[in-house]
Order: C-alpha cells, then structure tokens, then sequence
C-alpha cells in the first residue's frame, strides 16, 4: 500500500512558535534586525526624514503624558490624535502620517508592534474630527492641493528664465517634471543614467518614486521653447554631465559653477515655485504643480487615463489619479456637467 498520504508522524510536524528554543529565536530576531536594516536603506531621504520628525513629536507628547514612548495603546494613539487636532492644529494628512510614522519607527527600531484596532480606532477618532470641522464650516487645514501648472503658465514659466546656467537649469527642471508628471523628490533624484537617449526623445527611469518605479518616454515637443528633450539636451551640454552615477539635476554655486551635489526634494520644489513667481503669476505653486499640471492637460487633451496613469505611475482607476486632473474652467463644456445636457 502506497504511504504517500499517510499523515506525518508527531515527530515531523513543524514547530510552532512557542515551540521554538532560545538558539532559534536569536536567530529569528537577527535576521529581522538585519532586513529592517536593509529596508530602512532603501527609503528615500526624505521619507526617513519624516519619520524621524514623527518620532520626535511623539516623544514630546508622551514625555507630556508622562509614559514611555513604547506604550502605543488604543488610548495613548487616540490622545496622540486629540493632542495633534485640538492643541497642535495639525492638517489631517499630516496627522494621518504621523500615526504611520510612528508605528514604522516602534515596529523596527524597538520591536513593538501596535494593535491594529488601536490604529483603526485612532484613525476613526481623527475621521470624526475633520467631519465635524467640515460640519461647522472650520477651514481647512494644510496647504490644500497644489494648484494645477497649466500650458499657459508652463510656457510663460519658461519664457522668463534666464539664458544664463541658473535659468538653462531651472527650465529642464520645470518641463522634464512636467513630461514626467514628477514628484519633487522624484526630480531630485534623478541620476544621469537614468535619463537615456532614443530616437523618438528620452526614456527617463523614475527610480526614487512613493511608488513603483516607472519608465516614462519623453518625445520631443512641437514647440522648440517647451521640448523638454531640448530643454535637458540644453542643461547637459551647459554643465557638463557625464559621470552617470550623478545626480542629473544640481547645485549651482553663486558664481555660477555647476557643482556635484544634488538637489534635495525641498530644494527642487522652490526652484519651481520661484520660476513661477519670477513669471509674475498670482498662483503659488509648488513641486507637486507640474505633475497635477500634467495630468489635468492631458485629461483636457482627450487622453486615455491608462495613458495618464503610465506616466503618473497611478492605478488607471485610482481616486488619486482624478483628485489630479483638475477642474480648470467651470463654464467649459468638458468640466461642466450640466452644460449639453438638454436643460
């Protein structure tokens, strides 16, 4: 008789947890130290750099509670909620991240792992604070969505930079983050090998994403003033970039010398904001305005959302993707729904 579906001696069954020795659970808890390690040196700059500020917030409000920065309980988040909401008058997201910020920092730098129904009551209670704000007419907090770059401000951007190696830079900058619907940190961290040449204009590999990385294939504009192909072409060639392991974007030195370094995400965003501001446009905008920019053009232009969602590196479905394609004129057949519909 065959013995292949027998059942497994009591002998042979796995271990279960608790069953493990001391030698074994050593070996268990090194192995998650040395993978929290290496995933924590994958994380973009500045993602660690918020954890850390969300760790240190917490540290303040726990030192003020008087418990120990390890006792995240249903109670303490929801506190940590309350003291962010009504004392700090933090903006909802920011809140929301901090939660996340903290449960990251307690999980891999001290070994605590936070009850998921603590974390879902906590996030109910921050729920039910922004309903009721909005119930009372309160106004919202944070900076809000960041206004759509739309062509016609993309072109008097880029009409009013500089001819000079500060305006050669910023103008790459502000149209290859607009073709590439980037990110600031996306843009900042872009190296040279990332950005490669084809006969139809450039493959730019969007590595340092919140997201997958995606590749997005830049063709070469209609417009000689708004090719982004032309406006990087301009900017290499300008400072000189060769090395491929450098950053494609960089400082400059007040005397104009390119230098090795990098730009940081906050740095690449006020380089956008400024372009805007030197353009004598009333919006603000910020790093994150040529990408809504883009998705809102090409939403206008007709374009499939798989398409949008290629170069974005959003789902084609996602509430993310639409909350980008903005609403610009509201007496415009496309963005009035009332309008040609037979009232």
């Amino acid at each position: 008789m065959s013995t292949d579906r027998l059942p497994a001696r009591p002998d042979e069954l796995p271990l279960l947890p608790d069953q493990f020795d001391d030698a074994l659970r050593a070996r268990l808890a090194a192995l998650d130290a040395a993978s929290d390690e290496h995933a924590a040196g994958q994380r973009p700059d500045n993602t660690t750099r918020s954890y850390a500020a969300d760790w240190k917030t917490w540290e303040a409000f726990c030192t003020q509670l008087e418990i120990p920065p390890t006792a995240a309980t249903r109670g303490t988040l929801r506190a940590f909620v309350d003291y962010l909401w009504n004392r700090e008058h933090r903006a909802y997201a920011t809140i929301d991240r901090k939660l996340a910020g903290v449960a990251v920092t307690l999980r891999t730098q001290h070994g605590v792992v936070i009850d998921p129904e603590a974390t879902r009551s906590a996030r109910e209670l921050l729920k039910d604070y922004r309903r009721k704000s909005r119930e009372n007419k309160e106004p919202e907090r944070g900076r809000g969505k960041a206004p759509a770059m739309r062509l016609d401000a993309l072109r008097l951007i880029v009409s009013k930079c500089d001819t000079d190696i500060f305006g050669i830079r910023d103008r790459a900058m502000v149209l290859l983050g607009f073709a590439i619907a980037a990110r600031r940190a996306e843009l900042a961290g872009l190296l040279l090998r990332n950005i490669r040449d084809d006969p139809h204009g450039l493959l730019v590999d969007v590595v340092v994403s919140k997201v997958d990385p995606r590749t997005v294939p830049v063709p070469y504009g209609k417009n000689e003033a708004t090719c982004p192909v032309r406006a990087w072409k301009a900017w290499q060639q300008r400072a000189q970039i060769a090395d491929p392991d450098r950053h494609a974007f960089r400082r400059i030195h007040h005397t104009g010398a390119v230098q090795p370094q990098g730009l940081t995400p906050q740095r690449a965003g006020d380089i956008i904001t400024a372009a805007g501001l030197r353009a004598g446009i009333e919006v603000l905008f910020t790093g994150h305005s040529v990408r809504s920019g883009m998705a809102t053009e090409a939403r206008r232009a007709g374009k499939d959302p798989k398409a949008i969602a290629a170069i974005t590196g959003h789902k084609p479905n996602s509430s993310v993707l639409h909350g980008y394609m903005q609403i610009i004129d509201q007496w415009d057949e496309q963005d009035n729904a009332l309008i040609g519909i037979g009232l």
